[in-house]
């Protein structure tokens, strides 16, 4: 298509506008392609290093699931949290990249998480020590590194 735009500030002349022509309806899809991203951790003492864990995964798919431990699974790992589950879920939650949280009452209910909600890639830090047998046949079963970047008054207090 082309158009006469008249530019106000010249006196004479007009330019031609070209526009592109329209995406057939065959190229672009009728529905988004959703990808749900689900992955687990204790997020006690929030920190830099967590966001960037949460922003890589967050753009893997359209849709973040995390898993926030609850305080009595800390206790049965053994190693109990300095945060209540209520705080962490808070700042979870208040998290730009982080659809949705739920609570992580134990490593068995974690096939049923990714049926309940639609999940589409398991990503796990390669520290995390989940059995992953069996879940690579319903879902993507991603172990990625963690940078362990912390945010500086955390580090100068482990200083002094």
């Amino acid at each position: 298509m082309k158009y006469d735009i008249p530019f106000p500030s010249m006196r004479r002349g007009r330019a031609t506008v070209v526009t592109p022509a329209a995406r057939p309806s065959s190229i672009t899809p009728s529905t988004p392609i959703t990808r749900t991203i689900l992955t687990y951790g204790g997020f006690d003492g929030f920190h830099t290093g967590h966001a960037d864990w949460l922003r890589q995964l967050a753009r893997m798919g359209s849709d973040l699931v995390v898993g926030c431990q609850s305080e009595q699974f800390c206790q049965r790992a053994g190693r109990p949290a300095h945060l209540g589950f209520a705080a962490r879920r808070a700042v979870l939650e208040r998290c730009r990249y982080v659809s949705r949280v739920i609570p992580l009452e134990t490593w068995d209910q974690v096939r049923s998480d990714i049926v309940n909600y639609n999940v589409s890639v398991l990503a796990l830090p390669a520290h995390l020590p989940l059995p992953v047998s069996g879940l690579d046949e319903i879902v993507q079963v991603l172990r990625l590194p963690v940078t362990t970047r912390e945010t500086e008054p955390r580090q100068r207090a482990r200083a002094s």
